[in-house]
């Protein structure tokens, strides 16, 4: 049970998070070139349909690990994702990050039975802020980054797992004009007890 005087403080912070976020986000804004016309909104790159996706993904385990596909439980599972772009032009790259782990991202993690991984329930999920950063990837180049996703999912138990990583592609959508998911390679890694 919350104490008043836990609550107070939980709210203090919650409060003094907030305005120290919507200060950042105020100085971040100032760079009129990504804003839209009301100077609110972030901008995304506008681009001509597509007939094909416009970039592609690739897992691989992450370079931050040793063993760059065992691991034990309760260690840091470090996966790697790159986003290369296939078209001849720019394509917007923003992400949406949080204490919980990369959010632009659709993760599908299964066991080796096939069965979904159970997420790790923060316990005060209230004080997971998200952060927004605009991006851009030009013809030809890749955008690389890396995930721990034991913050996110339960490796608690020796076995393989499979993962596969997928992302919406606001430039390529299918004959109902819903936006197409690329979806990555898949990847094993083995959890050792």
């Amino acid at each position: 049970m919350i104490t008043l005087r836990q609550f107070s403080r939980n709210t203090l912070f919650i409060g003094a998070l907030a305005f120290t976020t919507s200060i950042s986000i105020a100085q971040n804004d100032t760079r009129s070139t990504n804003l839209d016309p009301d100077g609110v909104h972030m901008r995304s790159i506008k681009n001509p349909p597509q007939s094909a996706p416009s970039f592609t993904l690739t897992l691989s385990p992450g370079t931050r690990n040793k063993n760059i596909s065992e691991f034990r439980v309760g260690s840091k599972v470090w996966i790697t994702i790159k986003m290369t772009n296939i078209t001849e032009h720019t394509i917007d790259h923003s992400d949406w990050h949080s204490d919980a782990g990369e959010m632009s991202y659709l993760w599908d993690v299964n066991d080796e039975d096939g069965k979904p991984v159970a997420k790790i329930v923060h316990l005060h999920p209230e004080l997971d802020t998200a952060s927004y950063y605009w991006g851009a990837i030009s013809p030809g180049e890749s955008e690389i980054g890396e995930v721990q996703l034991n913050r996110v999912y339960k490796f608690d138990r020796p076995g393989k797992y499979v993962i596969q990583v997928s992302r919406p592609d606001i430039d390529f959508k299918d004959a109902n004009g819903n936006f197409v998911n690329v979806k990555s390679n898949i990847i094993t890694i083995t959890i050792t007890g």
